[in-house]
């Protein structure tokens, strides 16, 4: 009886998820049970059932307008001289570890600061920005998030997305990038070896799962005020191998003899066993103003281990696929552009990962084994001074290196099938700091290069670094230059708000959310830059 509900149609009723939300759903896949993610777990080739109920998980998003149902109406924010907009928030959230607190600063700005205080992190010297910031994500209308925890014990089995939507008042939609199925830190099957009996005992404790709760979810979501007409998930081209790599890299080091227990686990701890693979979350959104009367928003997650021609392959396979769409699209997300191969981490990052009580473990890291052992992933990173502060740098073999530079080569030379194009533009009147260059108009440039997204917290070992990781592209209503063609869904003001995820003590979140506005076309029409 347990593959019965194989047999039914690809896009499933509510009814069969009605155990584990309360949002009305339109489409929802069946979950897995823990004894079905278990089985998952041991092989990349499940008995034919299972599998086809993990490829109906994997490419079925979880979507609700229960909002627009409810009749709530975007807030279409006045952007001082372009007059009402559409305003996208993009943001990783870092599973949602922090969700009261991403909450709060998406819908409470004095409930947010209220917290911020109680949490004495709140920095009295920024606190007009922050104030700000706050303002700016609380009338955003299109919000696209990446690492979206749903059933998690790091999260506490939340599902981020639904009960962000819920206390937002926004329609939403769910695609899950991985199913989380590691013996160890997933699934708590696996006994942990230390040579401390009593931390061995408590390790597994936080680590061993609720059997009834635990989803082992991880994955994209768009939330928004305008309802969603429809989504689907496309998969992107594999650059990591995050079932086979990382059980092979498990296996050599669990057999690895000259390793002592401790430090076994030190570096076991980087590996994560996950079903699935990157993919981007593509929704069309209805805007009644707009007179195609939709958006496309596409959300990625491109890989973060591999090297960076891979992300540039991926973006490829991507832009093909949406190259038919004939009317504005706004593509945002992680991209992982650090110029190297493998994403930024740190010992924090990595327990975080796993266990909620970060800093007690990392204290006991410092006991166990000597900084070489430590997950420093990204130690040194060529050309780091260069490429973090802007990946979009031409790339000059030997004495200017930027591998980074192939993507936005390619993302800046598309064309869609109808002629548009994705605005790189950089004119000063369009951004808030008065900057040109390269995507100024969509993401926020600093004094050299762009503004920073992702910070990499100070570490056991002392690394610290960021690097500008998340990113918009628009292409707005009409194509060509928008001194000619006018303003019309082309992107105006973007931020980029570190203010606000560091007003409290350890960040809200590893990155910092970003922001871009886009004028409706009944008044942009009339602006015209100067």
């Amino acid at each position: 009886m347990r593959g019965f509900v194989l047999v039914l149609p690809l896009l499933v009723s509510v009814r069969l998820f009605a155990a584990s939300a309360e949002y009305s759903l339109e489409t929802a896949p069946p979950l897995l049970s823990f004894d079905e993610l278990a089985a998952v777990s041991n092989t990349d080739k499940p008995a034919p059932l299972l599998a086809q109920k993990l490829a109906t998980l994997l490419k079925t998003p979880f979507l609700s307008n229960q909002a627009a149902q409810e009749g709530v109406e975007p807030h279409r924010p006045v952007a001082g001289g372009f007059g009402p907009t559409v305003r996208v928030v993009s943001w990783n959230i870092e599973r949602g570890i922090n969700f009261d607190l991403i909450r709060l600063a998406l819908s409470d700005p004095e409930g947010f600061e209220r917290e911020a205080r109680l949490r004495n992190g709140s920095r009295a010297g920024d606190t007009v920005k922050i104030e700000q910031q706050l303002r700016i994500l609380r009338d955003a209308d299109i919000l696209v998030l990446n690492e979206v925890d749903l059933g998690m014990k790091r999260t506490d089995y939340r599902d981020v997305a639904r009960d962000l939507a819920q206390a937002l008042r926004m329609n939403y939609v769910y695609g899950v990038e991985f199913v989380e199925v590691d013996h160890l830190e997933d699934l708590g099957l696996e006994k942990v070896d230390l040579d401390n009996a009593q931390l061995a005992r408590e390790l597994q404790q936080d680590f061993t799962p609720d059997r009834d709760r635990y989803r082992g979810l991880h994955g994209n979501a768009v939330l928004s005020r305008y309802p969603i007409e429809s989504a689907r998930i496309y998969r992107l081209p594999v650059c990591h191998d995050w079932y086979r790599t990382e059980k092979a890299e498990i296996s050599k080091l669990e057999t690895a003899k000259r390793f002592a227990a401790t430090k076994v686990f030190l570096e076991r701890i980087q590996r994560e066993v996950r079903q699935g693979g990157r993919m981007a979350l593509i929704a069309d959104v209805r805007i009644p103003e707009l007179p195609t009367g939709v958006a496309t928003i596409v959300d990625v997650h491109l890989e973060n281990r591999c090297k960076p021609s891979c992300r540039a392959r991926q973006m490829d396979a991507l832009l093909s696929e949406i190259k038919e769409i004939g009317h504005p699209v706004i593509v945002a997300g992680d991209l992982n552009t650090t110029g190297t191969d493998g994403a930024p981490t740190s010992l924090r990052s990595e327990l975080l990962k796993r266990v909620k009580d970060y800093e007690f473990w990392g204290r006991q890291a410092l006991k166990w084994g000597t900084p070489a052992s430590l997950p420093l992933a990204a130690a040194g990173p060529v050309n780091y001074f260069k490429n973090y502060l802007d990946p979009t740098a031409w790339h000059i073999p030997v004495i200017g290196t930027n591998r980074e530079s192939l993507l936005f080569k390619h993302v800046k030379r598309f064309r869609f099938a109808d002629g548009g194009r994705f605005d790189f533009s950089g004119d000063p009147e369009r951004n808030l700091h008065g900057k040109s260059g390269t995507l100024a108009n969509s993401n926020q440039r600093g004094v050299k290069g762009f503004e920073p997204t992702f910070t990499l917290r100070r570490d056991f070992a002392g690394l610290v670094g960021r690097y500008k990781l998340d990113w918009f592209f628009v292409k707005p209503l009409v194509s060509g230059e928008p001194k000619q063609t006018g303003l019309a869904f082309a992107p105006v003001r973007p931020r980029t708000m570190r203010d606000l995820n560091q007003s409290v003590a350890d960040g809200i979140s590893d990155h910092a959310p970003i922001s871009v506005d886009l004028p409706l076309p009944e008044v942009a029409n009339l602006a015209r830059v100067r």
